[in-house]
């Protein structure tokens, strides 16, 4: 029984092809750290800390403090064949610190994967998809700024553009009116609000699009996430798909949420919720539920993203949300999932088919 010996941490700044900005925050680079857990035959795993102060309050020196203490003494020792054994040790080591789990939970996951010779989605569910489909990001920006990001988007081949919006609802409804006018006139449209919206605020917006007949296929977390009374009361108001984000964390949240009845959907993101382990959690208890699942990923390397893409490859198909990739510079490491038009390609390998740190 070949259990973890080792866990390595390997920190890398990766530049970002252009600045990426939210109604929360903006950047140009990316401050990467990765987990290689390395198993007694020498084998590596790979997982990735998806770093966000506004969202998860993970940073580089408290998620190194986290991965070489307790959850480096939790999983030192244990069998690599049993999940269960080492996803409960994750998940008690430590309070919150999720992306930081979810980094170890996908490492472990990924040299369970290799033991048995098997890409990590077919691990986790037969006949599952070799690459999944993803939308585009459209940045917080000037109305033209918006157009001229869609229309370059959707030239190099994407199908579904998701535009952030939260900043002011008269400035949101020109751009989405300026999209569909231009160069997103028949290509599929989501909205990202960031919580930015009241409720009444967004029933107006999105009654104005529908009625209008605009035809955006969802509105992602419309307004704050720790008020599922307003995410419901929008939800009941519109015919429009309503996507829970910031408001699911685990499956506590999303329970509170099918009982409020506030999300048609749900964006499921490793980092956010604690891993593949977490994710698959949500994934069963949505489809319980005939709540829609959206895999998503925070700003990180293809490390996370390829880790994310896994799970969304055992779902029925969809177009997901996992561009991260498509915005990196260059990757920290050789091997992964492959950023191609509008797909992540899964590659051909064990495991998440990381090969190692790029030279």
């Amino acid at each position: 029984m070949t259990r973890v010996s080792e866990l390595r941490l390997h920190r890398a700044e990766v530049p970002l092809r252009r600045a990426f900005t939210t109604a929360v925050r903006s950047t140009d680079a990316l401050e990467v750290l990765l987990v290689e857990a390395v198993d007694e035959d020498g084998r590596s795993g790979w997982g990735e800390v998806a770093m966000s102060w506004r969202v998860t309050g993970e940073g580089p020196a408290g998620a190194t403090a986290v991965l070489e203490g307790p959850l480096r003494d939790a999983v030192i020792g244990l069998p690599i064949d049993e999940p269960p054994v080492w996803g409960r040790a994750i998940e008690r080591a430590v309070a919150r610190n999720p992306a930081a789990r979810a980094a170890l939970d996908a490492a472990l996951w990924d040299l369970r994967a290799q033991r048995l010779g098997l890409p990590l989605c077919e691990v986790l569910a037969t006949g599952s998809a070799t690459s999944v489909r993803t939308d585009m990001t459209i940045a917080v920006g000037s109305v033209d700024e918006v157009l001229a990001d869609a229309a370059a988007h959707l030239a190099q081949g994407f199908s579904t553009v998701k535009v952030k919006l939260g900043t002011d609802p008269a400035h949101d409804d020109r751009v989405v009116r300026a999209l569909r006018a231009g160069p997103a006139a028949t290509t599929t449209l989501r909205v990202d609000a960031n919580q930015g919206w009241s409720a009444d605020a967004a029933i107006r917006l999105l009654r104005g699009w529908e009625d209008d007949g605009l035809q955006v296929e969802l509105v992602e977390q419309p307004t704050p996430a720790d008020d599922l009374p307003a995410l419901a009361r929008v939800r009941a108001a519109v015919d429009t798909t309503i996507l829970a984000d910031e408001s699911v964390w685990s499956a506590r949240d999303l329970r509170e949420v099918i009982r409020c009845g506030a999300a048609d959907a749900v964006n499921v993101k490793l980092a956010k919720c604690g891993g593949v382990s977490a994710a698959r959690e949500l994934v069963a208890l949505a489809a319980q539920h005939e709540v829609g699942v959206i895999i998503g990923c925070m700003l990180e390397s293809i490390v996370g993203v390829t880790a994310a893409a896994h799970v969304a490859a055992t779902l029925p198909a969809a177009v997901h949300d996992l561009d991260a990739a498509h915005w990196l510079g260059r990757s920290p490491v050789e091997g992964g999932a492959r950023a191609l038009e509008d797909s992540l390609v899964l590659a051909d390998a064990a495991g998440l088919g990381v090969v190692g740190v790029a030279a």
